[in-house]
């Protein structure tokens, strides 16, 4: 998926668990791209689990920041877990300074 944004969205459909994966940058303006994608998924009873692959990820602002918890709450009302993975070390800090890394990030197996 591609819009105004400068961000790719890629969706892998893996069965119980689909993952997004997001290359470029995550901003405000990345906010209805997203959100779309995530909706898209939650619509499919088969999903338990949404990964967002953010290895690709080389910027992310606070726009960005409230791109991906709105989609972390869209995906909790449907009861889905929704964690980032492939986590860089720049976004590493950004979430850490946000308080976020807890919550976005995918806790160990």
């Amino acid at each position: 998926m591609r819009g105004d944004s400068r961000l790719t969205v890629l969706v892998l459909d893996g069965r119980s668990t689909a993952q997004l994966l997001l290359a470029g940058e995550v901003d405000l303006d990345a906010t209805p791209m997203l959100e779309r994608a995530v909706a898209a998924l939650l619509r499919d009873q088969a999903v338990r689990r949404i990964e967002l692959d953010v290895a690709l990820v080389r910027f992310c602002d606070a726009g960005g920041l409230s791109a991906l918890l709105a989609s972390h709450r869209m995906a909790a009302l449907r009861e889905v877990p929704l964690y980032l993975i492939q986590v860089r070390s720049t976004l590493q800090k950004v979430l850490d300074a946000a308080g976020l890394d807890e919550l976005l990030t995918r806790p160990p197996d």
